[in-house]
């Protein structure tokens, strides 16, 4: 229990940014070698966990809104190896019976007439460019683009999915599991537009002549050169768009009010109505370079980004727990490496098929 209270303490200086490169060492020590019997080490966490909550249950409310222990800490290892190995060949996820593999490059290109190919696994971009669209690495050409005519496209990810595109001018596009991206071969006079769906991050290459312009659901983006992100999935109410360099102006379609945002500033559209506000926008655009970022995320929110990157269709058994959960770690985990931390929670849950049910 000592040495349970000495890295619960390490932690907490970890998380209040106090830890010295000492006391940091030993913390990532401390991980990595739970992590060599991961069972075991989130068994004792939970018993320390629950036998703690009980004798100091005041003290537990409020240290809990960090989010459960283990459920960072979880997360910070998996964040430390991922960093620590990414210049590393990853070793191939063996699945244990009744797991979900992660989510992986995967997309369709689609024409206006209706053909369409599945983008390769193995590739993770493609680029337009003058003559052909082909893939990043250079390996294919998938669309000749050789004659004058400007060709409607269409880039979709599926749930599971992701992928990235160069657009005709430089602007880089990453989409989010399911989501849309609607350009044209190339960009033809006074404006630059394009039209998603789901989420979708972008670095939007300069032009003082041609703004560039993102629709999505209830909203019109204007810019010049910028970068961030647009959460617009059809089931979620609101409509986020979150700056991360330079600047944008939105338009409200219902209302025609105008809003223009800073670099960590956050519109929401909620229905007609938008506000903004001030956010880290480290959790709103983690995704893009392949991790999970919480901050004090909901479960509900948390089970939305499960279901889509992991495919998999949520059930409440007992209604949606109110619990919180704060952390990182990398996308490239099976379902049941993230759905670990839940138990130490005291939430139960099991899969079957491609139902995951939170009992």
């Amino acid at each position: 229990m000592q040495e349970r209270e000495k890295i619960r303490q390490l932690f907490e200086r970890y998380r209040s940014g106090q830890c010295t490169p000492e006391e940091r060492a030993r913390l990532h020590a401390w991980l990595n070698r739970y992590a060599g019997n991961e069972a075991r080490g989130l068994d004792d966490l939970k018993e320390s966990y629950h036998a703690e909550r009980s004798l100091k249950k005041t003290r537990w409310l409020r240290w809990f809104p960090y989010a459960a222990a283990v459920a960072v800490l979880t997360f910070a290892f998996v964040w430390y190896v991922a960093k620590d190995s990414a210049e590393k060949p990853e070793p191939a996820i063996v699945l244990q019976p009744n797991d979900v593999a992660p989510g992986g490059n995967r997309a369709t290109l689609t024409w206006a007439d209706g053909r369409s190919i599945d983008l390769s696994e193995a590739e993770s971009e493609i680029v337009v460019g003058s003559e052909h669209i082909s893939y990043a690495s250079g390996s294919e050409e998938l669309v000749d683009l050789a004659d004058e005519e400007i060709i409607p496209l269409v880039l979709t990810t599926p749930k599971g999915g992701t992928y990235q595109i160069t657009l005709s001018d430089g602007t880089k596009v990453w989409l989010n599991a399911e989501s849309t991206l609607k350009y044209p071969s190339r960009f033809a006079g006074e404006e630059r537009v394009v039209e998603i769906e789901g989420e979708v991050y972008f670095a939007v290459m300069k032009d003082p002549d041609k703004p560039f312009k993102v629709y999505s659901r209830g909203q019109q983006i204007e810019v010049l050169g910028t970068e961030f992100n647009v959460t617009a999935y059809a089931d979620e109410h609101d409509v986020k768009t979150t700056l991360v360099a330079g600047s944008v102006e939105l338009k409200v379609n219902a209302s025609g009010e105008r809003m223009a945002l800073v670099p960590s500033e956050q519109s929401v559209l909620s229905g007609d109505k938008i506000t903004k506000r001030a956010v880290d926008v480290g959790p709103y655009i983690a995704w893009k370079d392949g991790h999970f970022n919480f901050d004090s995320t909901t479960l509900a929110d948390m089970m939305k980004q499960m279901s889509r990157w992991y495919d998999v269709e949520v059930i409440y058994e007992s209604g949606v727990p109110n619990e919180q959960f704060s952390g990182a770690m990398s996308r490239d985990v099976s379902l049941q490496t993230v759905l670990k931390l839940l138990r130490i929670s005291g939430i139960n849950y099991r899969i079957e098929d491609k139902n995951l049910i939170i009992e």
